[in-house]
């Protein structure tokens, strides 16, 4: 039986694409492309080659995500020295700290550190805690102090209906049809963007302090066919529909026409005008949607990030030309490395599935009635 992540709603799904996209931790983002990408109905194997992970490596992750959920994202590091407070009091801290100071009668309406501190001591919970103790108490709690933020669900009717239709388009195990998933990487400021690199101790690299946003901005469209796993892209400096049916007719150009060529794309406006649908019907195109507020369920997200990481960081580009060339370059070595690791990954099964990397760390020794998530 395939190994998939357990149904995820909108809001997890969204959550997911957060991450992926817009995540700092690397160990973070790395999980979380990889849960993502199951719940868009790929197999083990295909992530393994998309996330340059082994197999089995893909399927603990998966089997960490359905036990402890969004907790198995972040990395586990080894424990520290003996604590200094008790659980009892650690739980009276974060239930503290997690209430609302005027249901208690307090005459302020959020915690700050030093109130929570004042309050925690004056009523018991301890008799003595510094801010910076209070501070790791809550960081190992998962507990950090957060702006209010609004949520939602897909109100679309026919959500799982379009779920399970992109399942069934990413998932055929043979003779596949061309199955192409397209967004959208912008707006891509023509800045000086930062970045990181090796250089010699006290002499970093510099990137200009003050400019002027006089170059304007840009789009880059980006496509993926899904079962092949190759990218490609164009430079563009609007989102808007004419340029996209531009771009949707260079990708089908690729393929005869007398071929079925299914598409799947998000909600927005400028993927469906009339002329967009009109082409589609003309030209053998199938054009699939994602649900309303849940674009996580394209395949091509899982990619949009490394493409920005690769061609961006450490750049100043001046003009959309530049911007072009560096992420058509960015596109063209990450195909190319797809290709290698894909096959290199598959060298590495045996004939009877096992791999011949070690028993992971964490599964070592491991209760299982405790089962644990991975760390590092």
């Amino acid at each position: 039986m395939v190994v998939r992540v357990r149904e995820i709603s909108d809001e997890e799904g969204n959550k997911l694409r957060r991450i992926v996209r817009h995540g700092q931790n690397a160990i973070e983002v790395k999980r979380a492309q990889v849960i993502m990408a199951s719940a868009q109905g790929f197999t083990p194997p295909k992530i393994s080659v998309i996330a340059l992970m082994s197999d089995d490596y893909v399927r603990q992750l998966i089997h960490a995500f359905n036990l402890h959920g969004f907790k198995m994202l972040k990395p586990q590091w080894g424990p520290g020295p003996k604590t200094k407070f008790t659980e009892v009091q650690r739980e009276g801290l974060i239930a503290l700290a997690t209430s609302h100071p005027k249901d208690l009668g307090l005459p302020y309406t959020q915690w700050s550190l030093s109130r929570l501190r004042e309050e925690a001591m004056n009523r018991g919970v301890v008799t003595s805690i510094s801010e910076e103790w209070l501070r790791v108490i809550l960081h190992e709690s998962e507990v950090s102090h957060q702006s209010l933020r609004t949520w939602k669900e897909s109100p679309d009717p026919e959500r799982e209906g379009k779920k399970r239709y992109i399942e069934k388009l990413t998932r055929m195990p043979h003779n596949p049809p061309v199955v192409l998933s397209g967004d959208e990487i912008g707006p891509i400021q023509l800045i000086p963007q930062g970045g990181s690199g090796w250089f010699p101790e006290q002499r970093p690299g510099r990137i200009p302090a003050e400019y002027r946003k006089e170059f304007g901005t840009t789009y880059y469209f980006l496509m993926l066919n899904v079962y092949h796993q190759q990218l490609s892209g164009q430079v563009v400096p609007t989102k808007h529909a004419v340029n996209w049916l531009e771009f949707l007719k260079e990708e089908r150009a690729k393929y005869p026409m007398d071929q079925v060529v299914y598409i799947i794309q998000d909600g927005l406006s400028s993927h469906w005008t009339q002329e967009i649908r009109w082409w589609a019907r003309l030209n053998n195109v199938v054009l699939v949607p994602t649900a309303t507020h849940a674009s996580w369920m394209n395949p091509v997200e899982t990619h949009a990030k490394g493409i920005e990481e690769l061609a961006l960081p450490g750049t100043e580009f001046t003009s959309v030309v530049e911007v072009g060339d560096a992420l058509d370059r960015a596109v063209t070595y990450r195909n190319e490395e797809r290709e290698k690791r894909g096959k290199r990954f598959r060298d590495t099964v045996r004939g009877d599935r096992r791999h011949l990397a070690k028993v992971p760390v964490w599964l070592r020794g491991t209760n299982p009635e405790h089962p644990a998530w991975p760390v590092h």
